[in-house]
């Protein structure tokens, strides 16, 4: 056993929050006005969009191939829901209303609910441990 962070789980993380920026170029390319559709696809900011959803599809393949559990993945990708409020109000202005704060508190408060350890909670809940030791390499 060791101690630390287990940082293939946070490249999950990182995987989803370059995939929120790959959101936002395509979304700024679907903004824009092109001359014709060769160009509506084959612009610089959906090739990038693109690219870097392939990087993000990248990096969460290294980390499930380093030992990351799949059950691990998607608690970890719902991050990028959280980017996606943060990046469409600096990049596009749309408001953080108290709908998207409170869906982002209920993420948040999923993943902690994730690894919670149980069974020190309620004793006949044992087989729902998942506890931070998943996520701090333990």
């Amino acid at each position: 056993m060791h101690s630390g962070v287990n940082w293939w789980i946070l490249l999950i993380a990182l995987s989803a929050t370059v995939a929120s920026f790959a959101q936002v170029l395509l979304k700024k390319s679907a903004n824009e006005e092109h001359k014709n559709v060769i160009e509506e696809y084959l612009n610089w900011k959906v090739i990038a969009g693109y690219g870097l959803m392939f990087v993000g599809m990248f990096l969460t393949i290294i980390a499930y191939g380093k030992g990351v559990q799949y059950k691990n993945g998607p608690i970890m990708e719902s991050i990028g829901n959280i980017w996606v409020v943060i990046l469409s109000f600096l990049f596009f202005r749309e408001p953080i209303t108290r709908n998207k704060v409170i869906g982002n508190i209920l993420i948040l408060l999923g993943i902690a609910a994730f690894y919670l350890n149980w069974a020190d909670i309620i004793p006949g809940l044992s087989f729902m441990n998942m506890s931070w030791g998943s996520l701090l390499g333990r």
